[in-house]
Order: structure tokens, then sequence, then C-alpha cells
């Protein structure tokens, strides 16, 4: 019953992630152009600033179905993916400490939350998957 739970869970945490993505990307660009808007860029750094916002969206996106993924190999019995939701829960939960701690912006309490859930969750589901039969 715990393994059902706890792969719900990391399933939606997944899912949180995936839509940061989103909200990142597209949300988040208006104050990004704003920004930009008022610095003196030259084209390139213009460019450069602009396809790594929206690498860094797609990376939320990937990261957010790696974890659903691992999720959904949990729900059914088996341990592979749980090292890499974790490690994204590690990164996640250390740059948004480090990045709160730096800031001094709540905004960052939500890497903190995710990545937490994240390697609580895969951490949990590793441990009740320990007595199942090897992959």
């Amino acid at each position: 019953m715990i393994r059902k739970i706890a792969s719900l869970a990391l399933a939606l945490t997944g899912l949180a992630i995936s839509l940061g993505a989103f909200g990142h990307s597209f949300m988040g660009r208006r104050a990004l152009d704003i920004g930009v808007a008022r610095a003196a860029l030259d084209a390139h750094t213009e460019k450069l600033i602009y396809l790594v916002w929206y690498f860094c969206g797609g990376c939320m996106l990937v990261f957010g179905l790696l974890v659903m993924a691992s999720a959904w190999r949990a729900w059914h019995g088996k341990k592979r993916g749980l090292s890499t939701s974790s490690l994204i829960g590690i990164f996640y939960l250390l740059t948004g400490a480090l990045s709160l701690a730096y800031m001094k912006e709540a905004f960052w309490s939500i890497f903190v939350v995710l990545g937490g859930l994240a390697l609580i969750l895969s951490l949990t589901l590793r441990a009740s998957l320990a007595t199942v039969r090897p992959e």
C-alpha cells in the first residue's frame, strides 16, 4: 500500500516539476523581457540569454518526465529509475536552498519542496522495494 501511495505522490511531484517548465518558459518570459529591455546588451548576448532561458525550461520538463517515469516503474514494483529521481530531487533541493539563501525570495522554496519530495519519496520507494525480487 505504501508503494502505491508513494508512487502516486512521486508522479504528482514529477507532474509539478514538468508544469514548472511552462510557468518558467512562458509566464516568466514577461519578467525576462522587461529585464532585457532595460539592459544595454548586444544582440548575441540577448539571444544567448533567451536560448539559456528556454533550455532551462526544457530541462525542467525532462526532469519532471524522468521523475514520473521512475514513479511509474515503482508503481509496478521496479526500482529502476529511482536513482534518477533521487538525483533530480537532490539537484532541486540544493538549487532551491542555495537560491533561497542567496536571493532571499520565497519563490525558491518551491524548488526546496519539490526536490525534498522527489528525494524522500524516491528513498521511501527504494526501501519499500528492497524486499522485492531483483530486476
